[in-house]
């Protein structure tokens, strides 16, 4: 049997190049994942932005205090999806959040990172509440959710949520 370099007549040099060009692809995804879970560690523990509607509706007094009221608003975003007793309107916002997140991101790792969150709104509301606030149907929203809670830059807690609003979705379908 010939090997696959002599059946190519690759000289060192361009093998090395070839298996080097794989190499690189590997470590793409790697770093792909990495990215991945790092921004969405960060983007779980940021905090909501305080609502503009809010805002408008504050005296121009409080409203130059703006910027220091974004920083202490409210519980960071993980917390917020992961516990049962947060409103569905709060969820909501989320979603919207996560969607507008996902319009403005300049790379693949932001958008994956607002999907997730996005979808972990929806399952949120789904697991806790009992309330579907999308308009994907539920076998849609089960493949979503099966995938998301195997991917291995989604953190734990996540991948619970979206096992769970998997289920409750099989049920539904």
């Amino acid at each position: 049997m010939v090997e696959p370099s002599k059946s190519l007549r690759l000289n060192a040099k361009q093998s090395t190049g070839l298996l080097r060009l794989g190499l690189d692809r590997d470590n793409d995804k790697a770093d792909l994942a990495t990215a991945r879970a790092d921004r969405l560690l960060d983007t779980l523990a940021s905090k909501m932005p305080v609502d503009p509607a809010l805002l408008e509706m504050l005296p121009a007094v409080l409203r130059d205090l703006s910027e220091q009221l974004e920083s202490v608003s409210g519980l960071p975003l993980g917390d917020l999806l992961l516990d049962p007793q947060t409103k569905v309107a709060t969820i909501r916002r989320v979603k919207d959040y996560a969607k507008d997140l996902g319009a403005a991101s300049r790379d693949q790792a932001e958008r994956d990172v607002a999907l997730a969150v996005y979808f972990a709104a929806i399952a949120g509301a789904l697991v806790y509440h009992e309330v579907k606030i999308s308009q994907h149907t539920y076998s849609s929203l089960e493949q979503s959710f099966e995938k998301l809670s195997g991917e291995k830059w989604v953190s734990p807690g996540l991948s619970r949520l979206f096992r769970k609003a998997r289920r409750r979705c099989a049920k539904e379908t």
